[in-house]
């Protein structure tokens, strides 16, 4: 199929004929009306750009991407990810913090660009076991029993990266600012992570968000506990032996029940959780004064708390457009609607269930606004359309309130995805999405990037 090519758009209006009778003008006739050389080439570029940008639209409707491996690993498996571009921050099996560089950099041969790193950490998280048996039977059930990783969480923020661990630890790591891997002088294995600061948590750390505005990061841990760490500036090389290193713990909130997932809505201001009982929570996010989070006030206060998925756990949340999404442990997605404003602790309105996937939906992104990615441990990554959570909905599809307290009316709207991208072991951790592209782990030692912002095959077909 050859994807629609957005025709350029007509000038705004017909340019007047000269006297001599030729249309425009002419920059020797010097008329008034003569349009300018920048003029047209802004036209030009801006029907350029228009095009591209349709084209690429097509391309993720319709699954024209292009793959590449941003990061090979010699002797590691990659567990989790996330990016922010063009940087992408890496957890392995093995306890590693692993940050490469995405783009694609001219001059190298593929195998040394895809195992150049821009910075690590080995050893960042400890591993203390070495088989599912090892583990104990609740943290199996929780996480899936292909969640094998020394590393459960990481996030990146320009040069602020954060990892959490196995081991109970949140720390946070600062890329070095003379870091560069097309520099001649770069270190092949990457340069050090600078040590940023810890926080210690009594069981695994199971999710992570860096809240620049509010200066803090926040974490889930299988404890049930919801955490904000004060974010310190460091300047040393600290070892993370001495207790000067540990992160502030602004404030702790229970849920519970294991927490398994966090999301924040840095614009509503909303901290979105999901837990073992199969149940989601908003929280306020606290207010920010000036660069700062304000402390003491209705931070941590549950904005709502409802059960999401009736036939399993909450094993994944993503802010959303005017709400979330969660991913149940057994395979469907569920769009709620949330308002920011509710002060009684009602429930949200269910919008659309999402089928698709069938075994744990484990990461939701929804950085691309017209479309929704998933990834769950079936090896799949999955694409669907981002569905509005603020359009009003026809009478006969109106959307469904939940009842609080559990049972989900089946009678809501239901959507498939577009396409799903295979070639995924279930060990697939992280999937995170922007505008161009996607990146993800889940091909054991590999961190794959899925393009979109060209014609794979050059040939315009999908």
């Amino acid at each position: 199929m050859i994807p629609p090519r957005a025709s350029g758009r007509p000038s705004d209006g017909a340019a007047p004929e000269n006297d001599n009778g030729n249309a425009g003008g002419s920059e020797s006739s010097g008329g008034a009306d003569a349009p300018s050389l920048e003029s047209q080439f802004a036209r030009i570029l801006r029907e350029k750009t228009e095009r591209d940008t349709q084209a690429m639209r097509t391309r993720w409707s319709q699954g024209g991407l292009r793959p590449r491996v941003v990061h090979e690993s010699t002797s590691d498996w990659i567990r989790r990810v996330a990016f922010d571009w063009p940087n992408a921050v890496m957890g392995t099996a093995a306890g590693s913090v692993l940050v490469c560089n995405c783009e694609e950099l001219g001059g190298l041969e593929y195998r040394e660009r895809a195992r150049r790193l821009l910075a690590k950490r080995k050893d960042a998280h400890s591993r203390d076991w070495t088989g599912l048996e090892e583990r104990g039977l609740g943290e199996r059930s929780l996480l899936g029993l292909y969640d094998a990783g020394a590393v459960t969480a990481v996030a990146i923020q320009d040069s602020t990266c954060a990892s959490g661990g196995r081991d109970g630890w949140l720390k946070l790591w600062r890329i070095p600012p003379d870091a560069d891997v097309e520099d001649s002088r770069h270190p092949k294995d990457g340069e050090t992570l600078v040590d940023a600061g810890r926080g210690e948590h009594p069981n695994v750390v199971t999710g992570v968000v860096i809240d620049a505005a509010g200066k803090c990061a926040w974490t889930s841990c299988l404890d049930g506990k919801i955490r904000a760490w004060s974010l310190t500036t460091r300047t040393d090389d600290g070892d993370g032996d001495d207790d000067t290193n540990n992160l502030e713990l602004i404030g702790e909130w229970s849920t519970g029940q294991a927490a398994l997932c966090l999301s924040l809505d840095t614009e509503s201001r909303v901290l979105y959780a999901g837990t073992a009982d199969g149940k989601a929570f908003a929280f306020d996010a606290g207010p920010v004064d000036g660069d700062e989070l304000t402390n003491g006030f209705e931070c941590g206060r549950v904005l709502s708390a409802w059960v999401a998925h009736d036939d399993g756990v909450t094993r994944s949340v993503s802010h959303a457009r005017g709400g979330c999404l969660t991913g149940s442990s057994t395979g469907p997605m569920y769009a709620w609607r949330v308002d920011r404003d509710l002060s009684d602790g009602s429930p949200p309105t269910l919008v659309r269930k999402m089928i698709g996937h069938v075994a744990a939906v484990v990461s939701i992104s929804v950085g691309n606004p017209r479309h929704v990615v998933s990834g769950a441990h079936d090896g799949t990554v999955r694409v669907w359309n981002a569905p509005d959570l603020l359009a009003e909905d026809d009478e006969d599809e109106a959307p469904i309130a939940v009842d609080g307290g559990g049972g989900l009316d089946d009678g809501v709207k239901k959507s498939e995805c577009l396409y799903a991208v295979t070639g995924h072991t279930v060990w697939l951790g992280g999937v995170q999405a922007d505008e161009t592209r996607i990146i993800c782990d889940g091909a054991n030692n590999i961190a794959m990037c899925y393009d979109f912002s060209e014609d794979p095959d050059d040939d315009g077909d999908i």
